[in-house]
Formats: structure tokens, sequence, C-alpha cells
């Protein structure tokens, strides 16, 4: 009765196995904790910060991704006249333009709330404060 049951035990466990120790060699590359997206394993640390920015923006869902980067867009246009009125100590014109900045950085800092784990939003405010610098609220700009 043994000697019937030791192939099918082979051939049951074997298989198993293989995937098991096949299973011990896979790289992470995406961690998802919940239905929030986590660290990309591939992207180098020393990545300037519009290729850390893209990287993850680019496995948002189509409509996040394209809102998220709209967002960006307004920010990086509001740099060259935010930085005529610093140099021109114009200071209604630096307020309004610090709250339409504020707004748009608030509804990023949202998006990236409801997508992102709070690694890959410390990940992603550093990139930011990197790339627009002064631009940002004074709370994201050490």
């Amino acid at each position: 009765m043994l000697k019937k049951l030791i192939p099918h035990f082979f051939l049951i466990c074997f298989p198993l196995t293989e995937y098991l120790l096949a299973a011990e060699n896979d790289e992470i590359l995406l961690s998802i904790e919940g239905n929030l997206l986590g660290l990309i394993e591939l992207l180098p640390e020393d990545s300037d910060p519009q290729t850390i920015i893209t990287s993850y923006y680019d496995i948002l869902p189509l409509s996040a991704n394209i809102e998220i980067n709209d967002r960006q867009s307004a920010l990086e246009e509001f740099l060259p006249d935010y930085k005529v009125a610093y140099l021109a100590a114009d200071s209604a014109e630096m307020a309004e333009l610090r709250y339409k900045i504020d707004s748009k950085w608030a509804k990023i800092s949202g998006l990236h709330s409801q997508f992102f784990t709070s690694e890959v939003i410390r990940i992603l405010n550093t990139a930011y404060v990197t790339r627009f610098g002064d631009l940002l609220p004074e709370i994201f700009n050490p």
C-alpha cells in the first residue's frame, strides 16, 4: 500500500516545491498595500526629480494621471511669474500667486494621499521640493 502512495506523493510535492523555490527568487517590482501604491524597487534613488515623479504617476489610473499632470503643469507655469513678483517685491502679486500655487499643491497632495503609501508620498514631496523649491508651501520646503 505504501509503495503505491510514494509515486503519488512525489507527483504532488515536487511541482509544489519548485513553485515555492521560484517564488523566493522573485524580485519585488512594485508593492501594493491595501489600495495604495508603494515603492518602485527598480527606480534608482539618485534619479532626477522629474523621473521620480513621472515614474510614480505612470502607474496611476489614466484619469488620475491626467489630472495630476495637469496640476503639475500649472505649477510649472507659475514659476516664472513667482520669480518676477519676488524680485519686484510685489506683495499683492505674490499673495495672489501664492494662493493659486497652494491650491494646486493641495490638490496634488490630495491625489498623492489617495493613491500612494506614506513612504512614496515622502519620496514625491522630496522630488517636488527639489524640482520646484520655493514655489511650494513652506511646510513642504525644509
